[in-house]
């Protein structure tokens, strides 16, 4: 079926269709256990395989695998997820006819499968920092009074607390997020608390390219940037510079940072699942160019081949302990397993420095 002028009522009516047409684009089925393309079919989008003698059907190996909920219900929250901005659980539930939990988990499983991976940024980027929560001026004044008691920022017999240990649990209560972006791309991720620089650095591996130009504020974070991965231009916020004498701003992030603010940042309270509201928000801010249909068309090919339970949801750890062996002395075996782990930074190698572009050309 042509996914072009797609509405909500062909989504439903020809559901199994068109996810059928997107799971096998090339109209070829294929086992999805053993990869064999003698398959038997059984009508009503089951079959059977030839060579390992396993049934599956459309949804095996998908985030739908093992769902109660119905395909059409699935293509509708992808439909209704790349049709409005920001849709809340609460809605997407009323639209869909489940109950919260439902949508909820549903919701979470797509965002999911928007991880940040697939994104490389080239060119100007800029990067920051901000932080995501509730104001403490909005608390009760019991209400700061005991989290500063729990949290020791407070003696036991003081009858008073300072502004310096109120602006301190303010800042532990929120969630940091770091992003970067060129202008065409965005990538944001929740970091540890605090902020650590080996972290940062290790998503501007991950995601940047190795001749770009790196533009950010006057952080502590960056100091030592130039000797381990390049060249960086700071505007001091706290003299009111915005701008480089070269003419580079890190204003661009700021901006990314003020939509996501006001399309998620109010409704967001607990700080386990951030990294999914944020792979929402760069997959949406990414794929702008994208009609709807082309939108929804990339979304449901990025839940296949992917099977998500709420178990692997609680075990998501957005970030987490990572360490790159350094040394000038790398094998190309151990390039591998670095660009495999998702570390793309510039390294040595007899006496030759190779960026990202080289490691992939011509090391594989």
């Amino acid at each position: 079926m042509s996914l072009k002028h797609l509405t909500t009522a062909q989504v439903i009516r020809n559901a199994d269709e068109i996810f059928h047409g997107i799971r096998w684009k090339y109209g070829i089925v294929v086992c999805p256990y053993c990869g064999s393309v003698h398959i038997k079919d059984y009508g009503k989008y089951d079959y059977r395989c030839r060579d390992c003698r396993k049934k599956f059907t459309d949804r095996t190996n998908t985030l739908m695998h093992g769902s109660k909920l119905s395909v059409a219900v699935w293509m509708q929250a992808i439909y209704e997820m790349m049709v409005d901005n920001f849709v809340s659980s609460i809605v997407l539930a009323k639209k869909l006819g489940i109950n919260r939990k439902s949508a909820w988990l549903l919701q979470t499983k797509l965002r999911y499968s928007m991880a940040m991976d697939r994104w490389l940024l080239e060119g100007v980027i800029a990067q920051d920092e901000m932080y995501v929560g509730g104001s403490l001026s909005n608390y009760h004044y019991s209400r700061k009074w005991d989290l500063l008691r729990k949290g020791h920022y407070i003696a036991g017999d003081e009858k008073r607390y300072s502004k310096q240990a109120l602006f301190q649990l303010n800042s532990d209560l929120k969630q940091p997020v770091f992003g970067m972006t060129n202008g065409d791309n965005v990538v944001l991720y929740a970091t540890p608390n605090p902020i650590k620089s080996d972290y940062i650095k290790h998503v501007y591996r991950k995601h940047v390219s190795g001749d770009s130009v790196t533009v950010a504020d006057e952080s502590k974070l960056y100091n030592g940037w130039e000797r381990e991965i390049g060249k960086i231009y700071l505007n001091n916020h706290h003299e009111n510079q915005y701008v480089t004498k070269d003419g580079y701003t890190s204003n661009p992030i700021e901006n990314k940072f003020s939509w996501y603010k006001r399309g998620f940042g109010g409704r967001i309270t607990h700080c386990k699942y951030h990294q999914f509201y944020l792979n929402e928000y760069c997959f949406r801010y990414n794929t702008r160019t994208m009609t709807t249909e082309e939108r929804f068309e990339t979304l449901v090919g990025s839940t296949i081949g992917t099977r998500v339970t709420y178990k692997t949801i609680r075990k998501y750890k957005p970030y987490g302990e990572f360490k790159v062996k350094r040394n000038n002395n790398f094998t190309i075996e151990e390039i591998k397993h670095i660009l495999s782990m998702g570390h793309v930074a510039s390294l040595e190698q007899d006496g030759r420095v190779y960026t990202r572009t080289d490691m992939l050309n011509h090391l594989f």
